[in-house]
């Protein structure tokens, strides 16, 4: 019989397994769904990919759904790669990695649910970018995440769930603005 048990605690306490985990991790890769949702047309889209998580603020999401199209932070930008328009954006400024996102909400009291080896977390607040709220789901056994969600203060969310992770020891240089024969390259701020 699997259990629920609700907690009101301090983010930092419950978050801190799946922080230190991936604070330790050398390199992790593994698949994700990614659903975007619009509240102002309540549409959504289902995306889905390959996904590469280092330390620290490292990331790069590779969608199946169109060549090249990726997504990802090399430490102090972060990129979107769009084959559509073949253009690549980068976003100077602070890094916005998974635990950079997972560092806002340290100080923020959040609702814990505990259900047999998982354990979701949600905390509200005002953070980084207009998100209101933060959700991370994760494994009590081994820290590893299993979902990651961010609502803005307008309704729109952007939700992942992650399976398949594999750890690796070696990191590959799998994080650098890739560069593509016919793509602009377009600093984010200037648009």
């Amino acid at each position: 019989m699997n259990s629920l048990l609700f907690a009101l605690v301090s983010a930092a306490s419950v978050l801190q397994p799946l922080s230190s985990r991936l604070e330790r991790a050398v390199f992790l890769a593994g698949s994700f769904e990614q659903t975007d949702y619009w509240a102002l047309t309540l549409d959504s889209e289902v995306s889905s990919g390959s996904m590469y998580l280092a330390h620290p603020n490292l990331f790069l999401l590779q969608y199946d759904d169109s060549q090249d199209r990726a997504m990802g932070c090399n430490g102090t930008e972060v990129f979107t790669v769009d084959p559509e328009f073949e253009e690549i954006l980068v976003y100077s400024g602070s890094p916005v990695g998974f635990l950079h996102i997972l560092s806002s909400v340290s100080e923020e009291e959040c609702t814990a649910v505990y259900s047999g080896d998982s354990v979701t977390v949600t905390a509200a607040g005002l953070f980084e970018g207009g998100v209101t709220q933060i959700t991370a789901g994760y494994t009590v056994s081994d820290s590893l995440p299993y979902f990651f969600s961010t609502t803005d203060a307008n309704g729109n969310s952007t939700s992942w769930k992650i399976a398949d992770i594999e750890i690796s020891d070696s990191c590959p240089d799998v994080f650098s603005i890739p560069l593509l024969p016919g793509y602009s390259v377009v600093d984010a701020g200037t648009l």
